[in-house]
């Protein structure tokens, strides 16, 4: 059956992910490790890396992870977790987001072979140089 769903709601119909599937990133968002929901009042019961999993089984190629817990706290982003999703969910292209403070940490996403970072508290409050990271991720 073309329409991949699930009781959670979560539908995404297949032709279209393949169609489509290199114009589309789904956002996901996780605390704890597990899919935020309902403006990130609710944490689901499904694990964040089990979600990524079933949305590159529906044909989705990129990904924009943010695990609220980091965001915004400029105390460092997660990057066991990044690890984890370059592992077990491998042909999709991953953004990291949330918690991304420091230029180690933006190589080291580099290296794993994250595909981009979202930079958001940290450029605003001078934490990190815009044209500098830019320049240590195209070297």
């Amino acid at each position: 059956h073309p329409w991949q769903r699930g009781g959670d709601g979560f539908c995404l119909y297949r032709p279209d992910a393949e169609k489509y599937g290199d114009k589309i990133a789904v956002g996901v968002d996780a605390k704890d490790g597990y899919v935020a929901i309902h403006g990130w009042k609710e944490v689901s019961a499904e694990p964040g890396v089990d979600f990524c999993k079933r949305l590159a089984d529906a044909g989705c190629t990129a990904i924009i992870y943010t695990d609220i817990a980091c965001d915004g706290a400029m105390k460092g982003t997660n990057l066991g977790l990044y690890r984890t999703l370059a592992k077990e969910v491998p042909g999709v292209a991953f953004t990291a987001s949330g918690g991304i403070s420091s230029e180690a940490e933006l190589l080291e996403l580099k290296k794993m072979g994250t595909a981009a970072a979202i930079l958001g508290k940290s450029l605003y409050t001078g934490a990190l140089d815009l044209a500098r990271c830019v320049q240590l991720v195209q070297e």
